[in-house]
This record gives structure tokens, sequence and C-alpha cells, in this order.
């Protein structure tokens, strides 16, 4: 009896000393984790090493299983992990994940109509996502919105450029520009007609004030009285816009140059440039007209129907019965600038004026200084 009892004794103690080799061999409970991103979602990933099976895992979105799938967007994420053996050992880890971002998306990108005839236009239009700037080339540079008017001169091919962080995408699409246009029948035809009619008419008639002002080199006009215009207004013959020569920009100028803080004198060269540009939507501001910088109807006809009526010197007599407008000492007649009381200047000293506002190196309209250009950079 007493030997069975020390037998059970020592095969307990030998069960208790394996129990401790195996749990003292057992390594160091390890977590591991790993994120697999994609356009639109990451994968993470569990695992273990070490420890007492089984092993438990538990999510820091509170999942507890071995992998899980979850949708995100662009950007950078992270994820904790806790694993659990069978003594309780708890070990933890942390991983992260990068979604990188998606290019930007071009879903269309038309031209309508895509076929026009020389002088016509055709509107570009497009549908992006994802964009952070859109651009056009030839010519149309940055876009915002979804379409824009194109007047090509020949068959064009634009390309559309979305840009974000993510990278660019392009689109092409071709404006193909006819020389002629098909021959019109019928009514249509007879409208045609008419309007090529009216167009010559147009021109003859511009034609004719231009030779009764004395134009016909760079479409300028001296100051006279002509059918239409009040005496002693200039008779401008025809549209100015930026680029445009001639005495007709030069007396533009020196209107504006009546007002010093639209225009002063020192930038009246005949050439119709940025400056000029801008004193005229100044001046169009303050008169009422849609400023737009375009010397063109509307602008001549406030000019036409005003000019009449102004009173330059504020002396009491209007313009077009007062012989010295600007009430500097030289007669209007005489005057190269009749408005302007900053330049007292006779007709005969016109020549010089590129000289002193350009050849001679002073200051232009481009506003530079010795340069000898009094045209626009």
């Amino acid at each position: 009896m007493i030997l069975r009892k020390s037998f059970i004794a020592s095969a307990a103690s030998v069960a208790f000393m394996l129990s401790l080799v195996f749990a003292g061999a057992a390594s160091a409970l390890t977590a591991t984790c790993v994120g697999a991103p994609t356009a639109s979602n990451i994968t993470w990933t569990a695992s273990s090493s070490g420890g007492v099976s089984p092993i438990a895992f538990l999510w820091g979105n509170g999942s507890t299983s071995t992998s899980q799938t979850i949708a995100v967007s662009f950007g950078t994420y992270s994820m904790t992990l806790q694993a659990t053996d069978a003594s309780s050992t708890v070990a933890t880890t942390t991983c992260s994940a990068t979604v990188a971002q998606a290019a930007p998306t071009i879903s269309t990108f038309v031209a309508t109509p895509s076929s026009i005839t020389s002088g016509q236009s055709s509107v570009l239009s497009w549908t992006v996502s994802n964009a952070s700037t859109t651009s056009i080339n030839n010519g149309v540079g940055a876009v915002s919105g979804t379409s824009v008017t194109v007047t090509p001169g020949v068959t064009t091919t634009y390309a559309l450029s979305a840009v974000n962080p993510g990278g660019t995408t392009t689109a092409n699409v071709t404006v193909t520009v006819n020389a002629t246009s098909t021959p019109p029948s019928g009514l249509a035809a007879q409208i045609q007609a008419l309007l090529v009619q009216i167009k010559a008419l147009q021109a003859q008639i511009l034609q004719l004030i231009a030779n009764s002002v004395g134009g016909g080199n760079g479409g300028g006009g001296t100051a006279t009285s002509t059918p239409g215009f009040p005496p002693g207004c200039f008779a401008f013959g025809r549209d100015l816009r930026h680029g445009d020569r001639g005495d007709d920009v030069r007396e533009l100028q020196s209107t504006l140059a009546s007002d010093p803080s639209i225009f002063t004198s020192d930038l009246i060269t005949g050439f119709f440039g940025p400056r000029t540009q801008q004193a005229l939507m100044k001046f169009q501001r303050k008169s009422g007209i849609l400023s737009t910088g375009f010397f063109g109807p509307l602008s001549r006809g406030f000019f036409r129907e005003n000019c009449g009526k102004e009173d330059t010197d504020h002396d009491g007599t209007i313009n077009s019965q007062d012989t010295d407008d600007d009430n500097d000492g030289t007669p209007d007649a005489e005057d190269s600038h009749p408005r302007n009381p900053n330049i007292a200047t006779s007709t005969n000293m016109r020549s010089d004026d590129r000289g002193r506002n350009g050849e001679n190196g002073k200051k232009g309209e481009n506003g530079n200084n010795g340069r000898g250009n009094s045209d626009d950079d």
C-alpha cells in the first residue's frame, strides 16, 4: 500500500515537471498584420508566431477574422491587431497601407459640330471627374466648367488634359475646317446672296467714309466734318481693336487723354496697345457702355452723339463752336490734340509724335525706356 501511494506521487511529480518543460519550451507570442491596398479597398491579413495554441485575433474595428477587406478612398490607413493565445498571453501590433489616388477620368470630349466652314465656330464639351485642373492646348489654355467655343482657321486637333496628384489623363478631338461651304439652294440661297450684297455695300460705305476724311493708309482719318457727325468731331470710319494703328487710333487716345485719370498724353502713339485697351474699358464703364476694350458700333455711336455737346475747357462754348476746345492757346485747326490741354502742338508736329513716344526713347505705350519702339511687346 505504501509502495502504491509512492508510485502515484512520483507519477504526478513527473507530469508536473514535464508540463514545466513544455511550458518553458514555448516561444514568445508575436502578432503580425499586413494591409494589401487596391484602387478602392484594403485587405488586412493577420498571422502569429509562438505562443500556445489556439491563437485568437481581434482587430481594431472589432473583427475577429484572420482576414478582412474594407472599402476606402485614397489615403493612408492604419489598423491594430491583438493576438491572444491559450495561456492568455497577449501580443499587439499595428500595420498601415496607402491607397494611391486614381488619375482623373474623362468620360466624354466632343466637338459640336466637328466639321465647320472657315470662319465658323465649334463648341468643345467634356465630362471630367476627380480632376484638380483641366486645360486644352492650341491656344485655349486652362478651362473651367464643361465647354468652350473655338474658331480654328485650319483643321485642328485639341487635347484635353485633366490633372490631379494621382496623374494626368488626356483625350483628343479634331475640328475639321473646310475652305468653302456647300452652296445653299432655294430660299437659303437667296438669303445668302442678300447677305453678300449687304456686306459689299457696307464695305463701300466704309471706303467712302475713309476717302471723305482723308483716310487710306492704315484706316486713319483727320479731324473734319462728315455727314452724320457734328462739326468739329472726328469721324471714326472703322472699328478699332488691340493691334490697330492710324490717326484714328491717335485721335481716340487723345480723347481718352482728356481725362488724366483714364489715359495720359505721353502714351499717345497711334498704336492700340494694352494700355489703350485698358483706358477704353475705363471710359466705357464711365459712359455706361459695355466694357469690352473694343471700339465698335456702341462706342462710335456714343462719340458721334456726344461729341458736339462736349465742352472740354468748360468755358461755356461747346467744342463744335469753340475754336480752341482745350483752351491751350493753340487753335484747334493747328492743334494736333485739340481736346488735350496737356499737349499744345501744331499739326505740323504730328510727324514728330513717334519720335517723342518711341524712336527717341521716350516712354511709349509699352512702357519701354530708350528702346525706340512704341509698340507693345
